[in-house]
């Protein structure tokens, strides 16, 4: 999650695994998020990296682990998606774990919409596009995303970015039999949800991303021409809900996800982009970042 670059601090690690870090990120329930530069594998070419320092009291948790593994090997391996943060490399059983992927110089969409407001009908189209392209990416590779939101999108100069995939514990799936369930279809559902905020600044469901019994979404300040395609996300039997690319298809009819974000982010969006990636420029001197 992305909640701005900050210089690191005396109690910051100024190492992890292979990478030399630079500043911070941001926080979340993992742990801290750290901006590095360094490469996995001996000899590789260093690069910009989001190094998460793992909690080590959370991965006590054996299959935990065993997941967080498994998703870094097979994005890293079978995922190349200009709209996912590519997987680099983790270390768990150390006794300093950390979690390694590409670094995305862009703010996250929450931040932008609570900072600015919310995104034009094109806007939301476009970013619809985008996160159908990168659930469509993800899910061929058999990796649900488990915690789509709006923190955990980051739009860049070029096309917005989904991280922190697999991480999440995954939510109850309305309709499934399965509780734990994080299936492709949960994440339409969030993907709907994040769709309406970003087209609203408002989740579709009173102060949560998940409905109360027979509550409706309220798609209020949504544009009518998105709610045949949010209210089929936001079904509540699974099955009823569109794939990703049937979504990217109704969405992102132009296919503006494609084209520079200056085309189809407001002014304001854009400005903030720019100045996140002069921030992250900053902190790492002359390094450059990037593929």
């Amino acid at each position: 999650m992305f909640e701005g670059m900050a210089r690191l601090g005396s109690a910051d690690p100024r190492q992890l695994g292979p990478y030399r870090l630079h500043g911070v990120l941001g926080n979340g329930a993992l742990g801290t998020v750290y901006l590095g530069r360094g490469s996995p594998r001996r000899g590789g070419r260093k690069r910009a990296a989001a190094v998460r320092a793992m909690r080590p009291e959370l991965l006590r948790d054996r299959t935990l682990r065993a997941r967080l593994r498994h998703v870094t090997q097979t994005v890293a391996n079978e995922v190349d998606s200009p709209y996912v943060a590519g997987a680099l490399d983790c270390e768990l059983d150390s006794e300093h774990p950390w979690l390694a992927a590409e670094f995305v110089p862009g703010p996250a969409l929450a931040t932008l919409v609570a900072r600015y407001g919310p995104l034009d009908e094109d806007g939301v189209r476009a970013l619809g596009g985008a996160l159908c392209r990168a659930l469509a990416a993800l899910h061929a590779a058999r990796i649900p995303h488990r915690d789509l939101r709006a923190a955990n999108v980051l739009l860049t100069a070029g096309t917005p970015r989904v991280v922190d995939y697999g991480l999440g514990p995954g939510r109850t799936d309305l309709g499934a039999d399965d509780e734990t369930a994080a299936d492709p279809a949960a994440d339409v559902f969030e993907l709907g949800a994040l769709l309406c905020y970003a087209a609203s600044a408002h989740l579709p469901f009173t102060g949560s991303l998940l409905p109360a019994a027979r509550e409706d979404p309220d798609l209020t300040g949504v544009p009518d021409g998105l709610h045949p395609a949010l209210l089929a996300c936001l079904h509540k039997t699974p099955e009823s809900r569109p794939s990703p690319g049937q979504l990217a298809r109704a969405l992102d009819l132009a296919d503006l996800a494609e084209q520079p974000a200056a085309d189809w982010l407001p002014e304001s969006y854009v400005h903030e982009i720019d100045m996140s990636r002069k921030d992250a420029r900053q902190l790492l001197g002359r390094h450059l970042f990037g593929r």
